[in-house]
């Protein structure tokens, strides 16, 4: 795992935007690997897209899932439909153990690995999953990326997460999906199951 190291956490929230900003046409999620990942949920109420930009994902996992609400979050511009601004770093007063599903593509973005998957297993149902689709470039390898940065600060590879999750959270990795449409190296969703362990409780 390597991190990039800002000199304050302003100086990534400025980034953040920033590159958001120059980013706003920018479509990376795909609707057939979106398909793939609703069909693999199923039946669902509630669910977040962190980090969901133009606000495509939401859209696509409603027409998936029928009936089900589907949140957006942004640091940046959040003019996308069924989008709230939001950091999805910190914790949002609304969402506290009640989603069924969290997707990002997002998770080289976060400031904090670690803190930042706290903060969503904590607003994931126990039983419900935190899905994130990854690709090699997200790894930064150097093979298809460049090194961790101010835009993507957060380098962990899929065999990392797989380790280093059950140690971070209240779950584990479940499923490791191939999805359909591959666009760089290899295109994966790392599904996370939720398990809350209240205080006392006996494993």
């Amino acid at each position: 795992m390597k991190q990039y190291q800002y000199t304050s956490y302003a100086e990534y929230v400025e980034c953040q935007k920033s590159a958001n900003k120059k980013k706003s046409l920018n479509v990376w999620a795909v609707e057939e690997n979106i398909k793939a990942i609703a069909e693999y949920i199923g039946s669902a109420n509630f669910g977040i897209c962190h980090g969901t930009r133009g606000g495509y994902e939401q859209a696509w996992f409603k027409k998936y899932i029928p009936g089900c609400t589907v949140w957006g979050t942004e640091i940046g511009d959040a003019s996308a439909p069924d989008t709230i601004q939001w950091d999805f770093n910190k914790p949002h007063p609304d969402l506290d153990r009640n989603v069924d599903f969290i997707y990002s593509n997002s998770f080289d973005h976060a400031f904090n690995p670690a803190e930042t998957l706290q903060v969503w297993a904590n607003q994931v149902s126990s039983g419900g999953f935190i899905i994130l689709e990854y690709d090699q470039r997200q790894e930064h390898t150097g093979e298809v990326s460049k090194s961790v940065n101010k835009t993507d600060p957060t380098s962990i590879t899929v065999d990392e997460l797989v380790e280093i999750v059950p140690k971070w959270i209240d779950g584990e990795v479940v499923d490791i999906l191939d999805m359909p449409v591959v666009k760089i190296g290899f295109q994966k969703a790392v599904v996370i199951k939720i398990n809350h362990i209240e205080k006392g409780e006996q494993l």
